[in-house]
């Protein structure tokens, strides 16, 4: 027993002179010898925060009492360390950061440390699920000895090294301020550099090569990369990355051809915000407006960007102050918006605040007495701004300065700015919503802009057969017409769409019996004249699903007939079918298989041969077809159906009992159809 303890006080002592030879402030702590207070420094450490010990002072301290050591964090040892005290919460920092894991990481009884390398001053933080180690403090390290468990290393890489970007980035994740000296007005643009290759290969092991190559292309553009360069530099990368054992090999080709759909997919997605975007996207304007019921906020957010703030730039108050001025907002309105009830979303601040910090003679004072010397605000990027509004990203409508004079010019801009981009056929209701007006509002604004309305008619021309589309009308009903839609004769005349009126028009009149449905009107900017009216086509089940979204009562067709049509399909896709097992591939799994959720009892069942040479059977849905594909490879996939007519009405007795509710009646099918 001895003998292991003068091992573990060797390595121990060995392990502290190489640390302290690569610039690490190293401390003893007492370990499993102070079994209440294992992680206490045995020593008065205040010393070491700003110097390192040397070889002397660390043989002299390290003695056979102690098994355990510790770094000191911050600018002593230009070390930073993110302490998980739950696995879960590592989990979800590699998913949402993950260029940000792969650094030397140390396992601990309850997490783990995640070791960065960081000139920056950044004082210690707590998180939810565990601590940010910056200045003054420290981290207990491997061969240390707690309780009887080994600190031990989990990724043995070099530590990542953080810039001032790289550590704002950590500290918004973790929703915690930084403290580090930033200047007013100063702007910062420097930009990680990133081993793309090197996150790909990681990924790919866990998560496999398509998924890695997706969210290694989101990185690449949420950090300004060109479409172009992403393909040329992640491309070849997913072409020479070896598949797993269980799937089968492809042709560099295919490869290359599945890599740049990927990564035209990534650059198309809405989880980032692409580079090159241009003022405060309408996503973010419109949950502002909608979430605060106000335009304070967003209209200082396109103040300050018209005014030549970028993103990360620094500003103090007055500023602030000056630039609203500008256009129209007062001193109290800045103030709601930087420090006020309106500058937090959800328990977050939507421009992110920072005190200058408390100066001592070292330039920092972590214990925060007295006041601070200036508090200053960070001009929120677009991804910040999306990531606190949880907003997808959207395009930008450029504005002016005097549409921010008031609000309603700043409303009446946005309503304008969306008319000229999309031209949108959508109900008035819509369009008040997303600006926070009311409909009467928007009917002004279209007034005041000039806005080219057409309305849009859906139209069925009426035949005995579609009379059972149309509602009934009882007895206890007062309604003289029907809302949303009417009948139309050829001489333009208008009635109720009630289906004892439909009836008789069509024995009286002459000519076309029309069903019209009023739809949302289309709006232009354009500056012509829009027509009286748009026509388009509609069937009887589009106005049965309008009729039923209105709460109305919708008569349910035969479930024999239905049952009918059914079995028919079946029979005519079994007939079509020339062998009882059939090869599926990505393009034949839409003809192959029904949409319907019965298909696993009409058309058969899936299965595949896994690794052990072993038959996977799932049920025949599109869906599951689609996965499976996915997890054995094209044309490892079959269908096996179901010949047989007994099985087949079976399963249809069974879909139309619990179609109809029936408990112990079965609705009985002796005829086939024909």
């Amino acid at each position: 027993m001895k003998s292991l303890l003068n091992f573990h006080h060797n390595s121990l002592l060995r392990q502290a002179k190489e640390l302290a030879e690569s610039g690490y402030s190293v401390i003893p702590a007492h370990g499993d010898n102070a079994p209440d207070e294992p992680k206490k420094p045995a020593i008065k450490w205040r010393q070491y925060q700003k110097r390192i010990a040397t070889a002397t002072e660390i043989e002299a301290v390290f003695d056979d009492r102690f098994t355990a050591l510790g770094i000191v964090c911050g600018q002593v040892s230009s070390l930073l360390v993110i302490d998980f005290d739950d696995h879960r919460q590592y989990r979800r920092f590699c998913m949402h950061l993950p260029q940000y894991a792969d650094t030397y990481s140390v396992k601990t009884r309850r997490g783990c440390h995640l070791y960065f390398r960081s000139d920056e001053l950044v004082p210690s933080h707590q998180f939810d699920g565990g601590d940010i180690k910056g200045e003054r403090s420290y981290v207990i390290a491997p061969p240390s000895r707690i309780s009887g468990f080994a600190y031990r290393a989990m990724n043995d890489r070099p530590a990542i090294q953080l810039r001032r970007d790289d550590v704002d980035k950590l500290l918004n994740y973790f929703h915690v301020s930084s403290a580090l000296h930033v200047l007013p007005g100063k702007i910062i643009r420097e930009r990680s550099d990133i081993d793309f290759a090197r996150l790909y290969q990681r990924l790919a092991e866990q998560l496999g090569r398509n998924n890695a190559l997706y969210r290694v292309a989101s990185i690449a553009r949420e950090h300004g990369m060109a479409l172009a360069e992403a393909e040329k530099r992640l491309a070849p990368l997913h072409v020479k990355h070896p598949p797993k054992a269980a799937h089968h090999r492809e042709k560099p080709g295919e490869r290359l051809l599945e890599a740049h759909r990927s990564i035209a997919s990534a650059f198309r997605g809405g989880s980032f915000a692409p580079a090159g975007r241009l003022g405060i996207p309408n996503s973010v304007r419109e949950r502002l407006l909608t979430a605060q019921a106000s335009s304070i906020v967003p209209r200082l957010l396109d103040a300050l960007h018209l005014a030549g703030w970028k993103e990360d730039a620094s500003f103090t108050m007055s500023e602030a102050i000056v630039v609203a001025r500008r256009v129209g907002l007062s001193r109290k309105s800045v103030l709601q918006a930087l420090t006020g009830d309106r500058s937090i979303f959800n328990g977050r601040h939507i421009i992110s605040r920072r005190y200058v910090e408390y100066l001592d003679k070292r330039g920092l004072n972590v214990k925060k007495r007295g006041r601070p010397l200036q508090l200053v605000f960070q001009m929120p990027s677009v991804g910040r701004l999306l990531a606190v509004l949880n907003v997808a990203w959207t395009p930008a409508d450029s504005l002016r300065e005097c549409d921010l004079r008031t609000a309603k010019s700043y409303r009446q801009a946005l309503h304008r700015g969306y008319i000229q981009r999309l031209n949108p056929q959508l109900p008035m209701r819509s369009l008040a919503e997303r600006i926070g007006a009311s409909a009467r509002t928007i009917r002004r604004y279209n007034h005041d802009l000039n806005v080219q309305v057409a309305l849009c008619i859906g139209r069925l021309q009426i035949a005995k057969r579609s009379l059972d589309c149309l509602p009934r009308r009882s007895r206890d009903d007062q309604r003289r017409s029907t809302a949303g839609y009417w009948l139309e004769t050829a001489d333009g005349k208008r009635y109720p769409a009630w289906r004892h009126i439909g009836a008789k028009l069509l024995k009286t009149a002459d000519k076309a019996i029309w069903l019209c449905i009023r739809r949302p009107s289309r709006y232009s900017l354009n500056g012509e004249s829009p027509p009286t009216a748009l026509h388009t086509s509609v069937s009887e089940a589009e106005f049965l699903q309008l009729r039923a979204r209105r709460g109305e009562i919708v008569e349910k067709p035969n479930l024999r007939e239905r049952a009918v049509g059914l079995l028919r399909r079946v029979k005519q896709r079994m007939a079509a079918a020339s062998c009882p097992e059939m090869r599926l591939c990505f393009a034949t799994v839409a003809e192959r298989i029904a949409e319907d959720k019965i298909a696993e009892t009409i058309n058969g069942y899936l299965y595949a041969l896994d690794e052990h040479g072993r038959q996977v059977r799932r049920p025949a849905r599109r869906g599951i077809a689609y996965r499976m594909l996915k997890e054995f490879g094209e044309g490892n996939v079959f269908l096996a159906l179901r010949d047989m007519a007994d099985d087949v009405r079976l399963s249809l007795r069974r879909a139309v009992d619990r179609a109809a509710g029936l408990d112990g009646e079965r609705i009985a099918m002796t005829q086939s159809p024909s």
